[in-house]
């Protein structure tokens, strides 16, 4: 059998008949989660670690930037989820066609390179090539998942946050407690233990470490250097606006749902017509 008529068969009977594609003009969010993380931060800083902290704010970063159509995201802990969209117009095209298994696979690559990117450039500036020998490789699986209205996609933002507050209460308490000693705790229950025995107040961390990150995009009006093509030298263009993907603290999701709610886009209101 020739190789085109090969490949064609093959493709035809197996490998195409494994693809799911997620429905078009839909909410989709893909959150990408640490592999076994808790081997991995087995050596970080206790009860935060800023650098861990800014490697993942990276991957929020890589993934809005690399994703079409990503309206907001959210980072907490080891993971960052991320609202997609294809209906800013009648003409807009999925990401991928939203192929599932493309979608789940390029993000966890993107979060994996992203994360040992930026871990991989601080240890060289601040320990060596040496230390990077001896450091292990972080790696990330993703899932993208269909969710039904805007409601429910506020909903998904906010069951995340509660689960940042509650991650962000246990750390802390497990950085001043033993295991025993917290075991059947409740988050309230731990907030006080923390402040009885230690004078520790959980309120008073930064709202980063207690509630994550948000990333959205931002618009800045302002100067550009850069370099003529036709002429080879350097030049400057003032008032240009850019975007730019930015990590951002806000508020409370459960009390400002309002706040979220304004910065999911609706299906109508980007087509222009009910």
């Amino acid at each position: 059998m020739q190789y085109d008529a090969l490949g064609s068969r093959i493709k035809r009977q197996y490998e195409q008949r494994c693809r799911h594609f997620l429905p078009r003009r839909s909410y989709i969010v893909i959150r990408v989660d640490g592999r076994a993380f808790h081997e991995f931060t087995r050596d970080c800083a206790r009860p935060f670690d800023w650098d861990l902290i800014g490697d993942m704010n990276a991957v929020g970063l890589a993934l809005c930037g690399a994703i079409s159509g990503t309206q907001l995201a959210f980072i907490q802990s080891d993971e960052v989820s991320v609202l997609v969209t294809d209906f800013r117009s009648l003409h807009s095209e999925a990401w991928f066609d939203n192929n599932q298994s493309k979608i789940e696979s390029i993000t966890a690559s993107i979060a994996t390179a992203a994360f040992n990117r930026s871990r991989f450039r601080r240890l060289a500036a601040c320990s060596g090539v040496e230390a990077l020998e001896r450091e292990a490789w972080a790696e990330f699986d993703s899932r993208a998942f269909l969710v039904p209205d805007v409601n429910e996609v506020a909903n998904v933002f906010v069951w995340r946050q509660q689960d940042a507050v509650r991650n962000s209460i246990q750390m802390v308490a497990h950085a001043h407690f033993s295991h025993a000693e917290l075991e059947g705790k409740s988050t309230d229950a731990l907030q006080e233990m923390l402040w009885q025995t230690h004078g520790i107040n959980w309120n008073d961390y930064d709202p980063s470490l207690k509630r994550g990150r948000f990333v959205e995009r931002q618009t800045r009006i302002g100067a550009v250097e850069y370099v003529d093509k036709r002429t080879g030298q350097p030049a400057r263009a003032e008032g240009v606006e850019r975007h730019e993907w930015v990590i951002v603290t806000r508020p409370t999701f459960t009390r400002d749902r309002a706040w979220l709610m304004g910065r999911i886009p609706r299906v109508d209101a980007e087509w222009g017509e009910g």
